[in-house]
């Protein structure tokens, strides 16, 4: 059995990735398959590609199951690239530890399952990889560096249960304390918690995800400097409504930034003011590979941070 993300992640998942909370029909202001939304109207995708590359980071949302999401990420990218030659590719997937692992599979010298073993894939994240190799290979055929954003699982466990402070920047990859969230964002991870009661506090609860969203968008920051173009690709959860990683890159000085989301509305303009700063219309809305209370009972068999 292939381990899957932890807990945290499936709560929010099922909590804020709903079509009911990202989207609904209207009579009127269709949009089509392909057409991205902005500031309620439909815009090119040459103008939002561009107000993209003009940036310091990108944040693009996925939802980890769903091949749609990762098209739609492979050609943003490929957008992107042409607008920017010093463009970095960040990725939620992987701890810092597999960092040397991404550098060698970027300059040619492993193979596909040299790079799975070694960065220890089905462990760190679990999905399956061919969702995401042809993002791997787009980055090494035109050489563009790969990020690991993440951190170990047991870190983010030890952040949470006794707090940054009480673990030396040496043995936390330098990550500084994360900003105190913002009354909305808090009050989403605490539905989600209401309606889903766990062993662990609310606060334990609530200092997990805010590690996990200080260490991105620290490594983000990393990334961006000397002028390159960061593009992160996390699960949606992490930047909706420029909460999670948009807003701890904010607290740390990095305004230019852009968060672009894939929503699966039915046919018509999309209902959540804020979600983005540019939504995509995807073609249909793909149905989940496994339901939620099964991710769920794994989740709990395999351990929650």
């Amino acid at each position: 059995m292939r381990r899957l993300r932890p807990l945290i992640f499936l709560l929010l998942l099922a909590m804020l990735t709903t079509d009911s909370a990202i989207g609904n029909t209207h009579a009127d202001s269709c949009l089509a398959p392909g057409d991205w939304w902005q500031r309620g109207e439909v815009t090119p995708a040459s103008s939002v590609i561009a107000q993209a590359a003009a940036q310091d980071v990108v944040l693009i949302g996925e939802r980890h199951d769903q091949m749609a999401y990762h098209r739609f990420e492979l050609q943003t990218l490929a957008g992107l690239a042409a607008h920017r030659d010093d463009m970095v590719i960040g990725l939620e997937m992987l701890p810092r530890s597999a960092q040397p692992v991404l550098d060698a599979w970027v300059a040619g010298e492993l193979s596909e399952d040299e790079l799975l073993s070694q960065s220890r894939w089905d462990e760190a994240w679990g999905y399956d990889p061919a969702m995401y190799l042809p993002i791997l290979h787009f980055a090494r055929m035109n050489r563009i560096p790969l990020v690991a954003l993440n951190i170990a699982p047991e870190l983010r466990r030890r952040l949470a249960d006794d707090g940054f402070d009480a673990v030396p920047a040496a043995e936390r990859h330098g990550i500084a304390p994360p900003a105190a969230p913002r009354k909305a964002y808090r009050e989403r991870l605490r539905a989600i918690y209401d309606a889903h009661p766990l062993q662990q506090s609310f606060t334990t609860f609530m200092q997990a995800q805010l590690a996990w969203d200080a260490a991105m968008a620290e490594a983000l920051e990393e990334a961006s400097a000397g002028g390159r173009l960061a593009v992160g690709l996390m699960g949606m959860g992490h930047m909706l409504y420029n909460d999670g990683v948009a807003y701890q890159l904010a607290e740390r000085g990095i305004y230019a930034q852009m968060t672009l989301l894939p929503v699966p509305v039915s046919g018509c303009q999309p209902d959540a003011p804020g979600l983005a700063d540019a939504l995509y219309r995807l073609e249909a809305s793909p149905a989940p590979t496994a339901g939620f209370m099964d991710q769920l009972v794994i989740s709990r068999q395999a351990g929650s941070p």
